[in-house]
């Protein structure tokens, strides 16, 4: 039986996309950091542009250094947004560098680098295919869709269309906080770990051991012969995602705590998403049936 993440140790809740005053943020980042802990998060990331902050650390909130850098001018060139978090050393780069500059210098620094909101970006997929040493890419962020900034905030059809094409990037979700005006403390990763230090949590994001979520909770998700179970809170929906255009028995409904995919002889990936009766989602990753992802 494989299991599309761990569930034997701690689970830890996170946001890695949020800015301050320090670039175009609302908040100090005092005050950043303490929304997020009264909301109950035991991690997060300060990613302010062009700007690194460094990782601080207490007995009950870990703050992981973080950054954001962007690349394109919408006119000639693709944009890209790359997060880094965890770095351990201070990263300097170049305006207009290609996007893979950037994750490569993130990850020398033993960061992990994050392909921010590809939809609200308007990315061509295409351009992501060469990409390689993504540690995730926003499947959801909060402040792109209504009524903050356009209705972009869900780029889903990216990561299917990704994994249709053998490209299987991890599903993570963040706020993007700037306004601080509803859009802080929605979407978060859950990730796995044995205890919350930059290594821990740095080690269980980059084996896979985490989800994204904005309140329904996965309990496992297990892959079993031909079979696909998963274990979650209660919801209203859990869908099964995958490369298969035409499947009946894909969604299942009705107040659910759990549900098992038979897959398909042409299906390339599972990927499940839950939604509860608030109509919050959460997003595992998508798994390769045959084969090891990217």
């Amino acid at each position: 039986m494989k299991e599309a993440f761990r569930t034997d140790g701690n689970w830890y809740k996170g946001n890695l996309h949020m800015h301050t005053l320090r670039s175009d943020g609302h908040l100090s980042p005092e005050q950043a950091v303490s929304r997020y802990q009264k909301a109950g998060y035991d991690f997060a990331a300060l990613t302010d542009h062009w700007i690194q902050n460094e990782c601080e650390t207490t007995e009950r909130f870990l703050l992981l250094s973080g950054c954001e850098w962007d690349t394109g001018d919408m006119v000639n060139t693709p944009v890209f947004h790359i997060v880094g978090v965890g770095m351990d050393s201070k990263v300097s780069l170049e305006r207009s560098l290609p996007p893979q500059k950037i994750i490569d210098a993130i990850n020398a620094a033993n960061g992990i680098a994050i392909l921010a909101h590809p939809a609200w970006s308007v990315t061509n997929p295409a351009d992501c295919l060469g990409l390689t040493g993504l540690g995730g890419v926003e499947i959801y962020n909060s402040v792109s869709g209504l009524p903050w900034n356009g209705e972009r905030a869900d780029s889903g059809v990216y990561i299917d269309i990704w994994a249709s094409m053998g490209k299987f990037f991890p599903c993570m979700a963040a706020d993007d906080s700037h306004f601080y005006q509803g859009e802080e403390t929605r979407s978060y990763i859950m990730v796995n770990a044995q205890e919350l230090t930059p290594d821990s949590i740095k080690s269980s994001i980059r084996n896979g051991d985490f989800y994204a979520s904005q309140g329904p909770e996965f309990h496992s998700v297990r892959f079993s012969g031909d079979a696909v179970r998963v274990e979650s809170s209660c919801v209203d929906t859990i869908i099964f995602n995958s490369n298969t255009v035409w499947c009946q028995d894909r969604v299942f409904t009705g107040g659910v705590t759990g549900a098992t995919y038979r897959m398909k002889p042409t299906d390339k990936y599972v990927r499940v998403i839950l939604i509860d009766s608030q109509g919050r989602k959460a997003w595992c990753s998508p798994i390769p049936v045959n084969g090891e992802a990217y």
